[in-house]
């Protein structure tokens, strides 16, 4: 049995030369004529061979040419230019949909995208269209523009003020990537004095907008609200964020995070480039109590020795925090055993997990602290960006 859909599909043709069949059918029936196998043939024959029916099939025959033919090369090439462009499909597949205001705000991003990967000359086409489009007040071209200003892209002069005016023009628009870069502005003292009251409201405006998949708004949200001890917004901000900005709240304020799990969301924090979690990861493994490994002391000689390294200092210190640590043998032969076994791993461990946490901050390229000329931002739009920035300071 055919569903509704496939008879909506079927030919008109193939209804009509039945609907003709059914008729002639009829006539039969109304005659009261007998049914045998030899009238049902021979009705068949009398049917498909008439000249009714053959010319009924040469008129469908001459309608299914007509259409046929006027599929010509102008209607095949004006059906393909309705279609999306398999490099337009390419970079929503690779860099995904980026949340924008204007109607045509998605392909404007993808000439930033193509604008950093093209040749010089490709190059000049796109940023000259983009600069057109700022100077006419398109809030994803102004920001872009911005972020060219504020790291001098593509040979461009360095001038954070000029992009902080550009941002906020855009942000005026109700821009999410905008509103962003303001908040991380205020965070950071870029052209201004820090202030992180003022960079939280903007963080809380760009986070109502919508999400974003880079998680940069709710990340920056939960270190802000932190930061300012807001434990509620913070959580807030933390739940369902994978940034590792909003590590620090989930080690802090989430009860269902283990000990050993607090220890690997506060080291993700620090390669974050923010300091916060080496005084909290000597925090929470005193708060965890004793435990076999000695993690507070070795936490707490990485947070004082991580700027400086004083080998001899660093060996009293292991030594003295052992002996407040653990429960001391009345034996001496079996305190000095113990001493002797427990001090020199921490005295290691503190030195190679200094350097490990600089590694990891080092190989982290996500750039927290950056403005974003579009949102989401993530990692591998970090690395297109990135060879063009100016190193040169204000």
């Amino acid at each position: 049995m055919l569903t509704n859909s496939q008879c909506l599909r079927r030919p008109r043709a193939t209804w009509s030369i039945a609907l003709l069949a059914v008729s002639l059918s009829s006539g039969a029936v109304a005659q009261s004529e007998p049914t045998t196998p030899e009238s049902v043939k021979s009705f068949a024959d009398a049917t498909f061979n008439s000249e009714v029916f053959k010319g009924f099939v040469a008129n469908y025959q001459r309608q299914n040419a007509g259409v046929i033919n006027s599929v010509n090369d102008a209607a095949v090439a004006q059906a393909k230019a309705t279609l999306p462009k398999a490099s337009e499909y390419g970079a929503r597949i690779r860099y995904g949909t980026h949340n924008v205001v204007s109607n045509d705000g998605e392909t404007i991003v993808s000439w930033m995208i193509e604008a950093a990967g093209a040749d010089p000359q490709q190059r000049k086409v796109f940023l000259a269209k983009l600069a057109d489009l700022s100077t006419r007040q398109n809030p994803e071209a102004m920001t872009f523009a911005g972020f060219v200003a504020e790291y001098g892209l593509f040979g461009e002069q360095q001038n954070v003020q000029r992009a902080i005016e550009l941002y906020r023009t855009a942000a005026s628009y109700n821009y999410q990537p905008a509103i962003y870069d303001l908040a991380v502005a205020a965070a950071y003292g870029k052209a201004q004095r820090a202030d992180l009251s003022s960079a939280a409201a903007l963080v809380s405006q760009a986070a109502a907008i919508a999400p974003e998949d880079s998680y940069r708004v709710c990340g920056l949200g939960a270190f802000l609200s932190y930061r300012q001890g807001d434990r509620q917004q913070a959580g807030r901000y933390a739940q369902s964020c994978w940034s590792d900005l909003a590590s620090i709240p989930k080690a802090l304020y989430d009860d269902r995070v283990t000990s050993s799990q607090k220890i690997l969301l506060l080291r993700n924090s620090i390669a974050t480039g923010v300091d916060d979690g080496y005084p909290l990861l000597e925090k929470v493994t005193h708060d965890a109590g004793p435990e076999p490994q000695y993690l507070a002391c070795k936490y707490m000689l990485v947070n004082r020795y991580r700027r400086s390294l004083n080998g001899s200092a660093l060996k009293d210190d292991a030594v003295r925090c052992y002996q407040q640590s653990a429960q001391t043998p009345t034996d001496s032969k079996e305190s000095l055993l113990r001493i002797n076994t427990v001090v020199p791993g921490i005295i290691g461990f503190v030195p190679t997990e200094i350097r490990t946490l600089e590694k990891l901050r080092a190989s982290n390229h996500f750039h927290y602290a950056w403005s974003v000329p579009y949102l989401p931002f993530r990692q591998q739009d970090v690395d297109l960006f990135a060879p063009f920035v100016s190193h040169t300071k204000q």
